[in-house]
């Protein structure tokens, strides 16, 4: 299967990417290319886009997320750079997506199938089983009242169990739940 290139005219439709913030200075003196109805500005490169914004995730019919471990924010929006490489494919049918914990805000995120961090051991899913599996997730992950009715000596072993059994195989919780201590 051939990556397609993305590039200034085809990467706002129907793809994914995680944008790396950056200071408000890589774009200060310039004009931007393209400003989108709902304020975001867009400045094009032979490398890659910078996106100003105050809103990441769902942008039309994009995902893109920006990766920060800072709050730098001017009037609320945001920089982020992203290489021309780094847009992957973006539909709710396909399998595209598998889950880990970001590095960076130490929460289970998801990622796409064509990121270098991609490995066989997670499971690939749709965007809608993704978003589903993330809000369990969520739950097991800041939750106990979740853990009251399961017979256990550890939660933290219990959570690990459930965590890992959702990000690295197409268990259910019930049968997670069967499976601890079998």
């Amino acid at each position: 299967m051939t990556k397609l290139n993305y590039h200034k005219q085809n990467f706002f439709r129907n793809t994914y990417c995680v944008f790396k913030a950056v200071d408000f200075q890589s774009v200060k003196d310039k004009r931007p290319h393209f400003t989108s109805k709902s304020g975001s500005k867009y400045y094009y490169t032979n490398e890659g886009v910078y996106r100003v914004s105050a809103h990441w995730g769902r942008a039309a019919t994009c995902r893109w997320r920006l990766q920060t471990d800072d709050s730098t924010t001017q009037n609320g929006a945001k920089v982020g750079f992203a290489k021309w490489t780094s847009f992957y494919k973006d539909n709710e049918v396909e399998k595209l997506y598998f889950i880990q914990k970001s590095e960076f805000t130490h929460t289970y995120e998801y990622f796409h199938k064509n990121e270098p961090a991609y490995n066989s051991t997670y499971i690939l899913r749709t965007a809608g089983d993704t978003r589903k599996v993330l809000r369990q997730l969520k739950t097991i992950a800041t939750e106990t009242k979740w853990a009251k009715y399961i017979p256990h000596d550890d939660l933290e072993d219990l959570r690990n169990h459930y965590i890992n059994g959702l990000i690295t195989s197409n268990k259910t919780l019930p049968e997670l739940r069967r499976s601890y201590n079998a």
